[in-house]
């Protein structure tokens, strides 16, 4: 009984890699360039964080760029993907795609600009330590990674956005003023970067203080938002404190950004029929209930839809 046991363990350690591997293993590909926004030329070691939102799963080893700025990871599945892009010494990226496979589809290459950072430096050795950080984020070893970040920041002074990674850290460990702390001091630096003013937005949201919270959404460019969560948990505080206006605008972005994003659509719907948009909310209800006929919300949009729709 106890060889059976160990055999039985020893399986499980074996198999637990290939289940891993398995949320995320499909047959589709994504393909994409990285160029610098001034020049236009390509950007060697970026690296592409992808994350399958359905299954809480990454890419693993993460995708890098080579020479000509190209990355791929292939065999991978259909559906929404998060990517982050990132480099020392330029501004990160973050945006949502949607992965499809069709026989004969040609995958289009995704292209991305990124602006470099003025006056900071950060020398090969010091990238180890970024590496060490991120991969016990991955882990959700939190306090090792912000010592891993905080071993960076002291060889690297300059490369204070690596403040973000320590709040993001601060923020999964539910410690909201220490992860704000973090990022408004980016934010002195930063005070345009999308992602930064949703983090802090978000901090002091989940720190019960919503008033701060609806300060700092509202200072949230919606041309700057890539990603379709961003987009539509901005949206979806906006529309809790009765903004619907500024809620509608958050979520048309959520939608253009995954077009078969059911839940957007309803929260578009919902939006229009606030303002008094009629004909556009029936034809977003109409896409929600195309798109997610067994939602439990389904049959109130059914219902709205008929309602709106009477003579």
């Amino acid at each position: 009984m106890k060889r059976l046991a160990l055999s039985l363990m020893v399986l499980s350690v074996l198999l637990a890699p290939a289940l891993l591997l398995s949320q995320i293993r499909g047959p589709a590909k994504m393909l994409g360039i990285v160029l610098d926004q001034d020049t236009g030329a390509p950007i060697e070691g970026v690296t592409i964080k992808a994350y399958f939102k359905d299954t809480d799963t990454s890419v693993t080893p993460s995708p890098v760029t080579d020479k000509e700025g190209k990355w791929k990871a292939l065999f991978i599945r259909t559906g929404m993907w998060s990517l982050d892009f990132q480099k020392p010494g330029y501004l990160p990226q973050k945006l949502s795609y949607r992965v499809v496979f069709e026989m004969g589809f040609k995958v289009p290459e995704i292209e991305i600009r990124l602006k470099k950072m003025q006056g900071v430096v950060v020398k090969s050795d010091t990238l180890k330590e970024l590496e060490k950080g991120d991969a016990l984020y991955n882990e959700k070893k939190y306090p090792e990674a912000i010592s891993a970040y905080e071993a960076l920041l002291a060889k690297a002074p300059d490369f204070y956005v690596i403040k973000k990674n320590i709040g993001d850290c601060y923020f999964a460990m539910q410690n909201y003023e220490k992860a704000l702390e973090n990022y408004l001091q980016v934010n002195e630096k930063q005070p345009d970067r999308a992602d930064l003013l949703i983090a802090i937005a978000n901090a002091y949201n989940n720190w019960g203080k919503p008033d701060q919270a609806l300060e700092w959404y509202k200072k949230v460019p919606v041309t700057g938002i890539r990603d379709v969560n961003s987009a539509y948990n901005t949206g979806v505080v906006f529309a809790n404190s009765g903004n619907q206006a500024d809620a509608l605008k958050y979520f048309q972005k959520a939608v253009e950004i995954d077009p078969q994003f059911a839940d957007g659509y309803y929260q578009l719907g919902l939006c229009q029929v606030a303002v008094g948009a009629t004909p556009e909310a029936v034809a977003a209800l109409n896409k929600f209930i195309e798109l997610a006929p067994d939602s439990a919300d389904a049959p109130t949009a059914k219902a709205i839809v008929e309602t709106l729709t009477k003579k």
